[in-house]
């Protein structure tokens, strides 16, 4: 709970409180000089900031130092001029430079600007604990300031200063969604190789040979065209050339035919082929499935566990930068 209006006189002036928030005061903006504190403004809830002296607060040029500060080239934060014509702090431009500028106009300082020696953000190493890039060059006191688009972690927080973020981002994954390839006119073949498609209608050749030569010697697969006609008997063979193909493609494509082998020898060319019949129709089918249905089966990538799980889609990360920290420590 909480009183609805509360009055009295503290050390920084009357205190006043309704319905549970401070009402009618005022903060001092205090600048700390090199011998003595002054007042260059006040705050108050209605007004907000009120700089009461814009010469002491900011004191264009007054400080009359140069810093020495690094930065890394990535586009657009910072980038290069490469022509002979720039030299210096010419070189460089991007919004972090612009931002740098403005900052030294305002506060009233020199500076001379370069890259990072080893081009890199600064990382931690896990074995021997030192840090590289511009992270070492701030803790080495190499470099006063440094700027760019740095990655606030709290590894690094820990061993220098920030200032306040412009712009806050995460990890991204960006993709190609796979795409299917065109339905062509002999796609109900790509379930199983080209060699096996040949090596089927060879053993179908074969095969159909085979039961025609075993039944052209075998007796028992002669028979009476006419058997009642005792006078004129004339035996033929059931098993022709255009028979024999006939019966092995229905066996292949299990649905029998008219004529039967029985003889020994036929039935067993037979019962090895209609086996092998049964495999290929069987695998046949099972890849025909998992190939209709291998599109759908495809998971998206949606966080970092997932890229990290994967090693069909290869990635990489920049040399001692936050992400490649992040991946290092976080993915197991």
């Amino acid at each position: 709970f909480y009183s609805k209006k509360v009055e009295w006189k503290g050390l920084t002036g009357p205190i006043q409180f309704k319905e549970g928030q401070r009402i009618q005061f005022k903060l001092d903006l205090i600048k700390l000089k090199q011998h003595s504190i002054v007042k260059v403004g006040e705050w108050t809830p209605h007004n907000h900031l009120n700089i009461t002296e814009p010469s002491l607060f900011f004191e264009a040029g007054s400080m009359n130092v140069t810093l020495v500060v690094i930065t890394i080239l990535e586009t657009p934060y910072v980038m290069m001029h490469y022509g002979k014509n720039y030299t210096g702090n010419e070189r460089f431009y991007g919004f972090c430079v612009d931002i740098l500028e403005n900052i030294s106009h305002e506060v009233g300082f020199d500076y001379i600007l370069d890259l990072v020696p080893d081009r890199k953000y600064g990382a931690k190493d896990p074995e021997t604990g030192q840090w590289n890039g511009m992270v070492a060059q701030l803790m080495k006191y190499k470099a006063d300031l440094a700027v760019g688009s740095m990655t606030i972690t709290y590894a690094r927080e820990s061993v220098i200063d920030f200032t306040k973020p412009f712009m806050n981002l995460g990890i991204s994954i960006l993709f190609k969604v796979p795409t299917t390839e065109p339905t062509r006119l002999f796609s109900f073949m790509n379930p199983l190789a080209i060699e096996i498609w040949i090596y089927v209608l060879v053993a179908y050749i074969l095969v159909s040979l085979t039961i025609y030569l075993l039944a052209k010697l075998s007796p028992i697969e002669w028979r009476s065209i006419h058997p009642c006609d005792i006078d004129h008997l004339t035996i033929s063979n059931q098993f022709t050339i255009s028979d024999s193909f006939w019966f092995t493609i229905g066996t292949l494509m299990q649905q029998g035919s008219d004529i039967y082998p029985r003889a020994i020898s036929t039935r067993i060319i037979s019962s090895i082929w209609g086996f092998f019949s049964l495999i290929i129709v069987a695998s046949y089918t099972a890849n025909l499935a998992a190939f209709l249905t291998v599109e759908r089966m495809i998971n998206p990538i949606e966080n970092a566990d997932d890229l990290a799980s994967q090693t069909e889609i290869s990635y990489g990360t920049l040399e001692s930068g936050s992400t490649m920290t992040f991946f290092r420590v976080s993915v197991g």
